[in-house]
């Protein structure tokens, strides 16, 4: 059912879907979508705190650009997710807005929790890091004429979303190194001695 509900928020958006479009689409009655969800709304929120889940099991779980990584390959496994995400209508808020909010905002309270570790530089912004990651996580499904005309590759591609994948990891590795100086600072911290 949530798989049929992705593929209905993706080509209709929330206020376009229809339930019974997805009890269709997932061999089911509408009212056993009903029972179980609520209905329209409760799927939107199921499919929802699914994604955050993930992705926020991911943030604490691996290594930072690891995580980019994967989240390449979780928006090119699941486009019914993007395509929900980029139909919402600017200035509308969406379904559970606040529960998605309160989560997104933990996402961001995990990278910060890494830069004080020293594992992202101090001069990151890390919101707009976050913003950064997302965009790039998502632009092959998101915008794949785009992704096409930059990279003279079939964005859909598995080898394309690989080798992608990689170099979204290689570019945050890259952007959030720690400098020199940055590291020492965070070892004498470690250490006890104090910061010059």
């Amino acid at each position: 059912m949530l798989a049929a509900a992705g593929a209905e928020f993706g080509v209709h958006g929330f206020s376009g879907a229809r339930v019974v479009r997805i009890a269709k689409a997932a061999g089911v009655s509408h009212q056993l979508i009903t029972y179980y969800f609520g209905g329209k709304r409760g799927l939107y929120e199921a499919l929802s705190e699914r994604w955050l889940t993930e992705s926020m099991r991911l943030s604490q779980a691996l290594p930072f650009a690891e995580a980019a990584r994967r989240y390449v390959h979780m928006a090119h496994e699941d486009p019914g997710w993007v395509h929900t995400l980029t139909r919402e209508e600017p200035g509308t808020r969406p379904p559970s807005e606040s529960e998605r909010a309160a989560e997104l905002f933990k996402s961001v309270e995990v990278l910060r929790e890494r830069q004080a570790r020293g594992e992202i530089r101090s001069d990151l912004d890390v919101g707009a890091l976050s913003l950064v990651l997302f965009g790039a996580s998502i632009a092959p499904v998101a915008l794949p004429w785009i992704a096409r005309e930059f990279t003279r590759q079939d964005p859909s591609s598995q080898e394309f979303i690989d080798h992608y994948a990689e170099q979204v990891a290689h570019i945050i590795s890259a952007l959030t190194a720690v400098t020199g100086d940055e590291a020492a600072a965070n070892s004498a911290l470690v250490e006890g001695e104090p910061e010059e």
